[in-house]
Order: C-alpha cells, then structure tokens, then sequence
C-alpha cells in the first residue's frame, strides 16, 4: 500500500512538473475537489444515504423477526427433546437447518442488494461530480484539478469542493414544488 501512494505521488509530481514546463512561467492554475466530501454533502448523495439508511432498517427489523422466531423454535424444540421421538426430532431439526439456511441467505442476498445499490449510487453521483469538475476546471481555466486524497498537502484556497456541490445541487438536487395559488 505504501508502495502503491509513493508511485501515485510520484506520477502526480511528474505530471505536474511535465504541465509547468509545458506552460508558460506562471501560468499553471491548480485546484482540488474533495469527493467524498462532496457525495456526503450534496442533496443527492444526502438523499441516496437516508433512502439506503431507511431500507437497511426496514430490512433489519424484517430478519431479525425473523431470527427471532427461528430462536424461539429452535428453544421449544430444545425443551421438547427428551420428549419427542428420535425420527421426529431428526425431522424437526433437519427442517429448522433447512429454515436457518434460508433465513441467512435471506440475510446475506438483503445486505448484498443494499451494498450493490449503494455502490451504484456512489458511482452515479461521483461521474456527475468529475463531469462537474471538468466544467469547473475548464470555465475557471484550471490546468489541473485533483482529488483531495491523492495530495498529502495543498493550499485550501484551492479548494473548489463546495462549487461542485453548489453546481450538483444547482443541477441534480431536488425539485422543489411549485407553490400553489401564486
């Protein structure tokens, strides 16, 4: 990993050097966007984070009911096995194994379709910040605009994260309803 950062900053000092001497002295224009910070600040990213927080609970509420129950037989069952023949105990405990099973997966195929959602919402809104950047990189004649974890250290006067997220709003936010009677 620390391999990996080293050989990043590398190529990014490279490039840079690459760009100034390509430009005339003085004329590099550099900006960062922190995009993470963007995704957790925007409406949109707000609104994906508290739909996928709401499903998740909703989710969560549903398998633990149901965990709950499988307990709950799993404990009569338990109580009931010194009574209760072998052939019919083996039967009862092969089904509660099938019922287990299946409630896991249940588990695991909610999670997994959560995550997936989620991911695709990242993926969503970081595309429409980077195309945002662009814009913002070529309006404001920027030679370079770089994501904030790439750089252990810059100027926060650079800063164009909060313009992004202006402009994303401005662009992709929630429409608001036009008020009636006026």
């Amino acid at each position: 990993m620390h391999k990996r950062i080293t050989v990043l900053i590398a190529f990014i000092t490279l490039s840079l050097l690459t760009i100034a001497w390509a430009e005339p002295k003085g004329a590099i224009k550099l900006a960062f966007i922190d995009i993470q910070k963007a995704l957790n600040t925007c409406e949109a990213g707000k609104n994906a984070a508290a739909k996928l927080q709401k499903e998740l609970e909703q989710a969560q509420k549903k398998y633990e009911a149901q965990g709950e129950e499988l307990k709950a037989e799993k404990e009569t069952m338990e109580r009931q096995a010194n009574l209760l023949d072998e052939d019919v105990l083996r039967d009862r405990m092969r089904d509660f194994q099938s019922k287990y099973r299946d409630w896991e997966r249940f588990r695991k195929d909610t999670e997994n379709d959560i995550r997936q959602k989620h991911d695709e919402m990242v993926a969503q809104i970081t595309k429409e910040l980077v195309e945002i950047a662009g814009k913002i990189g070529e309006e404001g004649g920027y030679t370079l605009i770089v994501e904030r974890s790439m750089v252990p250290y810059i100027d926060t006067s650079l800063d164009v994260t909060e313009e992004a997220i202006k402009r994303h709003n401005e662009q992709y936010g929630q429409k608001k309803p036009a008020k009636s009677g006026q």
